[in-house]
């Protein structure tokens, strides 16, 4: 098995964090699968990706000055198009939370009903081209070091462990599921673990 896409730290720096000769490769499929598992629970707690990377979105307009991309950090808008037609880049501007302010609402897309004409939005009218995420432990090179704040990454080595733990009882897991990759922590054990995430987990407008 091979890491994912998305795996917030490496093999190496797991057996380092652990005391495991990076020698003793008996347990890398277990770790790799541990690694690829918790990375994926991280962001379904967090509700984004975090691999620094390019997105497509498409979101309904709100009649507001401000939208919100999903995943951030936002490092850069390559393009929006709403209704068709591209925004002109001087027409916005963003910021890393993922909040993209135009000069304009953001017109909304739909039919208007009844008598106070409620408008009933029929499609995602308004398409973000955008790069966000951090730069993962594997991705990391000279020219780019990583980005990837250190506590996400404790977190999951915390939660590795209390999987690794399994056959002793699994220190704090309550259910886990291979087929779905679905985690369920006692509520005591996760609290030395949700903290550090949740301020990671930016309010969504």
């Amino acid at each position: 098995m091979a890491l994912g896409n998305n795996a917030l730290t490496t093999i190496e720096r797991l057996k380092q964090f652990n005391g495991i000769d990076e020698a003793d490769t008996s347990k890398d499929f277990k770790l790799e699968f541990l690694i690829n598992s918790a990375s994926q629970e991280i962001e379904n707690v967090l509700g984004r990706k975090l691999k620094k990377s390019q997105y497509i979105e498409k979101i309904k307009g709100n009649n507001r000055l401000t939208i919100q991309t999903k995943n951030y950090p936002l490092l850069d808008v390559d393009s929006i198009n709403i209704n068709g037609s591209t925004v002109n880049e001087s027409d916005y501007s963003f910021d890393e939370s993922g909040i993209i302010e135009g000069i304009r609402p953001w017109g909304a897309s739909g039919l208007h009903y009844g008598i106070s004409n409620f408008m009933v939005q029929q499609s995602k009218n308004i398409e973000i081209a955008y790069t966000a995420g951090y730069v993962l432990p594997k991705d990391e090179t000279t020219e780019e070091p990583r980005t990837l704040p250190y506590d996400i990454e404790a977190a999951l080595f915390t939660m590795v462990n209390g999987l690794m733990a399994l056959s002793n009882g699994a220190a704090g897991l309550k259910t886990f599921s291979i087929s779905d990759v679905r985690w369920e922590w006692d509520k005591d054990y996760m609290r030395s673990i949700l903290p550090s995430l949740m301020q990671h987990r930016t309010p969504r407008f």
